[in-house]
């Protein structure tokens, strides 16, 4: 992160277990989220300065978490997801996208937001092929 000048580095697929916030080296805070009997997991790793104005964590589940950041220009607030599989039952994936709609709904208008989503699926029981992608979304919401 240091030499690529990240400030943000956001992880899916973790598979990291437990629901905690530590110093990974560098300087580096990592914020995570993950189960132990699952194989997914989230994270956000917050590089100096900005770990120092973290105001709030809020891990929705072993799929979604988010942070808000204090910033000079107002708050910015980056979500990490990671899309429910084709392998996943219809139940578990319409919950996971119904945390996902949540969580984005609860951010302040006048927040900057950055999504960054991890969607990996494969082979549909139709024998549709879809391809792996990472999705960054970054929009810029009006204040008033």
């Amino acid at each position: 992160m240091k030499q690529r000048r990240i400030r943000v580095l956001c992880l899916q697929e973790t598979r990291w277990k437990g629901c905690k916030a530590k110093e990974i080296g560098d300087g580096i805070k990592l914020f995570y989220h993950g189960l132990a009997t699952k194989n997914s997991g989230v994270a956000i790793a917050v590089a100096p300065p900005l770990k120092d104005y973290v105001a709030s964590v809020t891990r929705m589940s072993e799929r979604i978490i988010s942070i808000r950041i204090a910033t000079e220009k107002g708050f910015w607030t980056v979500v990490s997801a990671y899309a429910p599989q084709c392998g996943c039952n219809e139940i578990e994936k319409a919950v996971s996208y119904d945390e996902l709609d949540n969580v984005i709904r609860n951010v302040p208008e006048s927040d900057y937001l950055t999504m960054v989503m991890s969607v990996r699926t494969e082979q549909d029981s139709k024998g549709y092929t879809e391809e792996e992608a990472s999705e960054v979304v970054i929009k810029r919401r009006k204040s008033d």
